[in-house]
């Protein structure tokens, strides 16, 4: 491995002066090619020599003048391998010395590579000062380590491809030397690819080695991908096979890791050949085609598509024009295809959470990359969102509600629903980026489609929420919170604000009913909801908590009656999630345990609100929230006591003072003395009284209309 050090002091001229001292021994060496033919057998022939003699010296001279011809051609590829490594050494210099210029004032880098930086006494009061400096450093420690790297990867690149063309043999040269660069590299690994599971340890070391150091190069990756011969097999259809045999030896008992190894860069040279379309149009539609056709089952299934997506899946990155086409075109075939799950996929179908459902890997590739998934899943431009939430039969979907959370998340459908997520929020489920605000159309869109499509036109249904959709729905109604709000809390003549969704109150209350078969998930909605009333709540200032002609301020007495009727509408749906599982103890104790004070107090920020950490509430809503929701939790938990499970009134009582409880903070916050909050007739009194009969009739609403209750 090549370190700071080694990169920052080389001498890198020594390399270039090696590589033209092979290119004069290669000359030297071609302009003996032929000379013993020529000088001395056909002497000796002229001359008449004959006999057992003369044809073993001929032999013997015929072999001599072979070695001068393989040792030109050996020597003239070392010589392009040196230059080659001399470019790619100087281009990994180029790189650290820019980085080393960067590093000026108060960012000092150490001789071994670590960036060290100080806040200057002057700026020490500023506070965007630290951050800033900071983020200066980690982005030139970033393009040292990767300047290093590079240099690494030149480093084994080269070591490779000389020991190959050196050869192994102690007696003779190396008859078919490649030379150096990403074309001749990738010619190497074709040939030691097509000998599959009988390579040796050296080969398939030094396939790992050329794989490892070329994947990423455009022009070896699209060389390879072209010159794949699988028994006669060319282009696409020999990638298939290859994926199949190499995926194989990954699983199979000899030199395993070794073959992960190479399936794993066989993915990103696949992603690196494809990415900008650089393979071209028609060989991604001759792939497409490949993978439709059935593979070499006897029974028929399709095995060329699982063989393409778990090839995607194995650690390539693949552009969003790709993933979206092959997404596209896979979702097509299936929704067309006359047979469907094991019949149309084989077995592995349903193996392991849908280990060998074509869809998994796809979907995997897909979460981490927003822009796809909402393309992907665009409702104005395809079917694939209907389809996936409501058509398909995903791989044992009749167990997913004895999963783990890790199982659940692992299967395809579970992937597919972080594809959900990330489509309608702009984010990757998994990452760490700030929410996307506003949320564009196509996020809408998708949002709106999901919302209608799993709240149905009817009630009756809305507990049968698919277990691997619960908490990603929560995570995307929860970054909704100011949508959803007025969806639960107005009577809206037309689609919400900000976001424009078209989806009535009754079918989100039937989607959350149905997240809430999952406590935390709820409790996401919850908090997320709450917060979006603290921080309106936090809006208002000191003049609005004060009578007008004894009437509180119609703005103010508006949001309130809103803010009723939404988080009623919520309490409704946890009170019939409890009633539904009145008999299930273990089912209330969980329910009970994640309503806990302390869930809720000390530990409200370290649920998953999408957002939370890079949009505070800020100290006045924060701490709206804060005594709203463990006043909400108390009740909560008492009513969620046993003798209470038949008791519907008290599970539906529990939320009725939070808001009123909301408003009394932000009037003590104002600075309103605590007399003239209580005293009769107070707009925090009014308000209250007003907000219980808005809380009673949303909580009727709700569990009639939305949930089917009689």
């Amino acid at each position: 491995m090549v370190s700071f050090k080694d990169l920052h002091e080389a001498d890198f001229a020594a390399i270039n002066d090696a590589a033209e001292a092979w290119s004069g021994v290669a000359k030297a060496l071609t302009s003996l090619d032929g000379r013993v033919t020529k000088d001395l057998t056909s002497t000796a022939q002229r001359a008449g020599w004959k006999g057992k003699a003369a044809d073993e010296a001929t032999k013997a001279l015929q072999g001599i003048d072979s070695d001068f011809k393989q040792a030109s051609t050996v020597a003239t590829s070392l010589a392009s391998i040196m230059k080659a490594a001399a470019e790619d050494f100087a281009a990994a210099r180029r790189d650290l010395d820019k980085a080393l210029l960067d590093a000026t004032g108060d960012i000092t880098v150490a001789a071994d590579g670590t960036v060290k930086w100080t806040v200057p006494k002057e700026s020490r009061n500023d506070p965007d000062a630290e951050p800033t400096i900071r983020a200066k450093a980690q982005t030139i420690a970033d393009s040292i380590k990767k300047a290093v790297e590079k240099a690494t990867a030149a480093d084994q690149k080269a070591t490779t491809a000389l020991q190959a063309d050196i050869g192994t043999s102690t007696t003779s040269f190396n008859p078919n030397p490649h030379g150096g660069g990403a074309v001749a590299a990738a010619n190497q690994a074709k040939d030691l690819m097509s000998k599959g599971g009988s390579l040796s340890d050296p080969e398939l070391k030094q396939l790992q080695d050329l794989m490892a150091a070329n994947a990423g190069n455009k022009d070896f990756a699209t060389t390879l991908l072209n010159g794949l011969n699988f028994g006669g097999k060319t282009g696409p259809d020999a990638l298939l096979e290859y994926s199949k045999v190499y995926g194989d030896l990954a699983h199979g008992n000899h030199n395993a890791k070794g073959y992960q190894d190479v399936y794993g860069n066989l993915s990103t040279v696949f992603a690196t050949a494809t990415r900008d379309g650089g393979m071209g149009k028609d060989w991604e539609d001759g792939l497409l085609k490949a993978a439709r056709r059935p593979g070499g089952s006897a029974a028929g299934w399709n095995d060329n598509y699982p063989a393409l997506t778990s090839l995607m899946g194995a650690g390539g990155k693949f552009d969003k024009a790709f993933l979206v086409k092959v997404g596209d075109d896979l979702v097509d075939f299936e929704r067309t295809s006359k047979t469907k799950g094991e019949d149309l996929w084989g077995p592995n179908w349903s193996l392991n959470a849908g280990a060998g459902d074509p869809l998994g890997p796809l979907m995997k590739q897909m979460r981490s990359d927003p822009a796809a998934a909402a393309e992907f899943l665009d409702p104005s431009r395809n079917g694939n969102l209907g389809y996936l939430l409501k058509d398909r039969a995903w791989p044992n979907a009749d167990l997913e509600g004895k999963w783990s959370p890790d199982e659940l998340r692992d299967s395809s459908h579970g992937l597919f629903s972080q594809v959900l997520e990330a489509g309608a929020t702009g984010r990757d489920p998994n990452g760490s980026q700030p929410p996307v605000r506003p949320h564009d159309a196509t996020m809408n869109r998708i949002m709106d489609s999901a919302l209608s499509t799993l709240g149905g036109d009817t009630a009756g249904n809305e507990n049968s929420l698919a277990a691997p959709l619960r908490r990603p729905l929560a995570n995307m109604i929860a970054e909704y919170a100011a949508d959803t709000h007025d969806l639960l809390g107005k009577d809206l003549p037309g689609p919400s604000h900000p976001g424009g969704l078209n989806a009535t109150r009754e079918q989100l209350l039937r989607v959350i009913r149905g997240t809430a078969e999952d406590p935390e998930a709820y409790a996401l909605i919850h908090m997320a909801e709450s917060q979006e009333v603290a921080r309106r709540t936090a809006e208002f200032g000191p003049e609005a908590f004060r009578a007008q002609y004894g009437r509180p301020d119609p703005k103010l007495e508006g949001f309130a009656l809103e803010a009723s009727k939404a988080l009623g509408a919520l309490d409704a749906v946890q009170a019939d999630t409890i009633m539904d599982h009145k008999a299930d103890q273990q089912f209330r104790n969980n329910w009970k345990a994640k309503m806990d004070y302390h869930y809720w107090g000390t530990a409200a920020n370290m649920l998953k609100v999408p957002g939370a950490d890079w949009i505070p509430l800020g100290d006045v809503a924060q701490r709206i929230v804060d005594v709203a929701t463990s006043d909400w939790a108390n009740k909560a938990n008492s009513a969620l006591d046993t003798q209470a499970q038949v008791n519907i009134s008290k599970l539906y009582s529990m939320g009725e003072p939070q808001v009123a409880v909301m408003l009394q903070e932000r009037a003590k916050q104002l600075g309103i003395p605590d007399a003239e909050i209580t005293a009769d007739g107070s707009v925090v009194k009014q308000l209250a009284s007003r907000t219980t009969d808005h809380y009673q009739t949303s909580i009727a609403s709700a569990y009639h209309a939305a949930l089917g209750n009689g």
